[in-house]
């Protein structure tokens, strides 16, 4: 039994149907404490936070799991991160790094899983400056270039031609086998591309739950049928009622569509069964700013910034608010101090000042004539 329960648990990336045989052998005495590590990873990916927890306290009260701290740091960061606390995430991730552990996986997993919060966050530039630290010490890791190109492409510091030249590249010389997470993120971060259809497929496969390939891979559908790729995001949303990631891949592809109105109902019930989601009350409020309805918006963008003090959607979005309701010179006040605050260049903001600007001396076009002189 515990020759059995070893060969289970040196599993990387263990399905969810193993979750009763790993229960099972713990439950019969096997003396194999890892398992509590791989029912941890099982029940993230459930989104079981709680069970989770208490899997990885298991493990860590015992001599083993006592001597593999880092391991358990690496996957309450990650629970951190998806119950939506960021900070506590970072830090976590933070203090690894700041232990100077032997282990390079260790140290490469925590560059990694601090970047991915600095990217939620919107500090791209910080990101890609961790994944050039990751490119310099694995330079032999050619997959860690997409987790790059991903980044760039999302700080607008490349075009998606030359993410897709760089993806392109990559999958010629890839073998079969090699799916690196960094290969889904760029596909997913590309705009919806025909030729990639496969492909979207092909990663759905490894990754079922992933919003952004569910997304793509539902927009090109879209593109040639609307009517089909409505009703196949039904019948996932059929399949598993409770899954709220397809509501967001519903409510994006309705955007999409121009629908405003199911958009809008869309992200409301998500917001009904989880009053606190921050993508759900960044969604409604993009969707609120789009229909012109400013203090709908401005509630949404508040109530995420009630959660999320430094969410940068909600603090750019309030903004571009008060430049839409006719206060241009007070939001380009309001980004400067915004541009201050984070202490160095933000292609972001510097874009959205310009649009700001821009149309602003549209308006100044518009002067009566004897304004002109």
């Amino acid at each position: 039994m515990r020759s059995i329960a070893q060969a289970f648990s040196r599993l990387d990336s263990p399905t969810p149907a193993l979750l009763p045989l790993y229960q099972g052998l713990l439950a019969s005495g096997v003396n194999e404490p890892f398992l509590n590590f791989r029912i941890a990873q099982i029940l993230i990916e459930q989104n079981d936070f709680a069970g989770a927890r208490n899997a990885l306290a298991a493990y860590a009260a015992t001599p083993q799991g006592t001597q593999d701290q880092f391991a358990n740091m690496l996957l309450l960061a990650e629970i951190d991160r998806r119950e939506g606390n960021l900070t506590a995430s970072a830090q976590r991730y933070q203090m690894i790094l700041g232990s100077n552990p032997p282990d390079e996986g260790v140290v490469n997993a925590a560059l990694q899983g601090l970047a991915g919060i600095l990217q939620v966050q919107g500090r791209l530039p910080e990101a890609i400056a961790l994944y050039d630290q990751i490119i310099a010490r694995n330079p032999q890791d050619v997959a860690k270039q997409l987790g790059r190109t991903s980044l760039a492409l999302q700080a607008n510091l490349i075009t998606p031609a030359q993410a897709e030249a760089v993806l392109s590249g990559w999958l010629a010389n890839r073998p079969a086998t090699d799916t690196p997470p960094e290969l889904i993120s760029l596909v997913a971060a590309l705009p919806a591309n025909p030729q990639l259809e496969g492909l979207y497929g092909a990663l759905l496969a490894i990754e079922p739950n992933n919003l952004g390939l569910q997304l793509r891979q539902v927009q090109v559908l879209a593109a040639r049928n609307p009517a089909q790729a409505r009703s196949q995001l039904e019948q996932l949303i059929a399949r598993d009622p409770n899954n709220l990631g397809t509501y967001f891949v519903q409510g994006q592809l309705a955007q999409q569509l121009g629908d405003l109105g199911q958009a809008s109902e869309v992200y409301e019930a998500i917001l009904a069964r989880s009053p606190n989601n921050t993508d759900a009350l960044a969604a409604l409020g993009g969707i609120q700013f789009q229909q012109r309805r400013f203090d709908a918006a401005a509630n949404s963008y508040g109530q995420l910034l009630a959660l999320q003090p430094q969410n940068p959607i909600a603090r750019s979005s309030l903004i571009s608010l008060t430049a839409a309701q006719g206060r241009p010179l007070a939001a380009l006040q309001q980004l400067e101090q915004l541009q201050l605050q984070q202490g160095g260049a933000n292609p972001e903001i510097d874009r959205q000042q310009q649009q700001i600007e821009e149309s602003l001396l549209q308006q100044r076009g518009f002067q009566p004539p004897w304004e002109r002189f």
